[in-house]
Parts: C-alpha cells; structure tokens; sequence
C-alpha cells in the first residue's frame, strides 16, 4: 500500500460527480495478459477488464468498455509527485489507473496507447515512447525538445530531436561558430509503422551554428530562419549546436536572407546598432526582393569623394561607388551579381546611429 498514490486515485473519484473522463482506479496487475516490453520502463498489455464506462443502477456494478482493450503500462518514478506527473500525462493521453508489478513492486501508470487529442496512434506517442531513450544532458535542452515533439501531432515538422554528434562526418568550418556537415540518417519526414521506426532522409547536408543561450533556447529558434530538425553536441568543446537546413524555413529555398546570413561575420561597421539594423534589412530580403537589403560598404570601395552641401542628415556628398549596387545571386559563382560598377552615389552623414531606422524612413 501507498498511501500517497491511494489519496490521489481517491481524490480524482471524488471529484468525479458526472464526470468519469478523469476518473483513476486501482488496477491489479492480474488484469492484463500479454505483457510486452517497449522502450526503458514500458510496455504495452491487454486489460482484460476494460475501463469504466457507466454505473448500471439495476445491477449495483460499473459498465465497462474496450474488453481485453492494448493499453500501455508506465513505470511511476516517483509517487510523491504524482498529482504534477498526472496533469502533464492528462494533456496528451487518456490516463486510466495505476497498477503494481508484484516482482519488482514499482508502481505503472495504465495509459491509452491512443494519443487525447488526435484519437490515434500519433506522431506525439512515437515521440514520447522514447523519451527515456535519450538525454542531452541539459534539463532545459531536453525540455525544449520534448514540448516540440509533444505538439507535433499531426505535424512532424514542428518536432525536433536529439542528435548524437557521432551522426555527422565531413564537417567543414563556414564562418565564426558555423559549420556544414553530413548528417548520415537524417531528418524524420512520417513515421512506419512496419518497422516500428522513423522514415528518413539520409546523407542530407546540415549546417551546426553554436547555440549560445540554452537558457533562452525557445525564442533563439523563433527567431533563426533556417528550418531546424534538432540540436546535437561536440564532445570535444562541450559546445550545444543547433542542427539546422540550409533552407530557408519562410520561403523552403536558399533564398536572398540566406547569402546574406551566411556573410554576417564577415563585415562589421563598428556600431552594434547600425549592424543590427542591416542585417535585419538583409534578413527580410527572402524572395526576390533584393532591394529591400541595405549592406555594409566599405570607404576603400568609394572614390573621387566630393563635398556638396549640406542635407536633412548632415553634410553630403558625392562619390564613385567601385562595385555597384546587388542585383542578384549568382548561384554559379556562389557570389552577388552588381550592377552600376563606378556609379555615382550621394553620401550623407547619419547623425544618430540609435535612430537609424527612424532616419532611413524619413529619407525614404
């Protein structure tokens, strides 16, 4: 006996007024048949009862449903946090019981094997299945990357997974915390059930980027627009990298953002703000609207420099610009394709670099 897991099942029956839905019962581990091992600490089973459907009056007894019904058994680590582990397990399966093995006297969580919400084998159950299978070793990691597989229902875009360094080969240096490199089994595309296992797309190119804050891992994958399929580590630095496509998620191509991403720590003005305000102009540059994208122009690259006047920044000026305005991206020279070679631009000087955008808008 427990006391802490018989209050908790008795507390869900009392508060079960019209409401069977979340009702739990003590199930004996003589109720299931065909007891079969599934991943560390599970198994699936046949309950030769059923679950609980209605009381019949005339007969003074429950009515139960899904005779000899495949539900999965889950070992319960720890009892005393029970009410906790049951609101987390409630959201995505139907939660019948609890039960004993009387061998090893752990106590089992009696679930639905189908998920709540998608009433259906769903890609979330897959995924949860194999939670204890896997660690990254950071208790916020391996948080973020379950709630991603837990909402992948019906979506299996949405999850991401941990991947085991030793996956990669060839890996070759891109820039500052870049890499590319092979991923042997990669990314999940649906899962067979045949096999019981993930269908892949192997050997596809990854790019691995640093991931600098786990602390605040959620809104650093909002904001990367690379489509991502997971996180991994170097053994050797220590260092969380995320797993990403060389795609953009937007627009699922190598569009302009991305030429422009992948040059981000090749150039600096020197002004944190007026970086910032560039790359976010380069960022949103997706399809084929170059002209959107302002870049970092060196002095060097200007000539025959000419005072004019004096203008709504400042003072101007006038120039030849050596290279030329971006027109597009020259996938065979792997480079930005100019036009405008020695054009002549005016040069104004920008008074306030913490309002830059302000200042663009108004000369715009």
């Amino acid at each position: 006996d427990n006391e802490d897991i018989n209050k908790f099942i008795q507390n869900t029956q009392l508060s079960s007024h019209n409401n069977l839905k979340e009702v739990l019962e003590w199930i004996p581990y003589y109720k299931f048949c065909d007891i079969t091992y599934i991943a560390e600490n599970e198994y699936k089973a046949n309950w030769i009862d059923g679950n609980i459907n209605y009381w019949d009056e005339s007969i003074q007894n429950w009515i139960r449903e899904g005779q000899n019904m495949i539900v999965i058994l889950k070992k319960l680590n720890n009892t005393k946090d029970i009410t906790l582990l049951f609101d987390k397990i409630k959201t995505d399966y139907i939660f019948y019981g609890i039960t004993q093995n009387p061998e090893t006297k752990d106590y089992m969580m009696v679930l639905n094997e189908k998920c709540k919400k998608c009433n259906n084998i769903c890609y979330s159950i897959h995924f949860q299945q194999n939670f204890n299978n896997w660690t990254s070793g950071n208790d916020d990691i391996d948080k973020f990357i379950q709630d991603t597989q837990i909402s992948a229902h019906n979506d299996v875009k949405k999850a991401l997974e941990w991947i085991p360094y030793d996956k990669f080969y060839d890996i070759k240096y891109i820039a500052e915390n870049k890499y590319k490199a092979n991923w042997r089994d990669g990314h999940i595309f649906d899962w067979d059930g045949k096999n019981k296992n993930w269908k892949r797309s192997q050997n596809i190119i990854a790019v691995l980027k640093k991931l600098n804050n786990a602390k605040d891992i959620r809104s650093v994958f909002i904001n990367e627009i690379y489509i991502a399929y997971g996180i991994t580590q170097n053994p050797e630095t220590k260092d969380y990298m995320m797993v990403l496509s060389d795609i953009c998620k937007k627009c699922n191509k190598i569009c302009y953002s991305i030429h422009f991403q992948q040059n981000f720590n090749n150039w600096t003005s020197g002004n944190d703000d007026i970086d910032k305000f560039i790359q976010d102009t380069q960022l949103s540059s997706h399809k084929d609207d170059v002209k959107k994208a302002l870049e970092w122009i060196p002095y060097n690259k200007l000539y025959n420099v000419e005072y004019i006047a004096k203008g709504g920044f400042g003072k101007v000026y006038k120039a030849n610009w050596i290279d030329g305005n971006i027109i597009f991206w020259d996938n065979k020279y792997q480079n930005w394709k100019r036009i405008g070679q020695n054009m002549f631009v005016a040069l104004k000087s920008l008074n306030n670099s913490k309002n830059v955008t302000l200042e663009f808008m108004n000369e715009v």
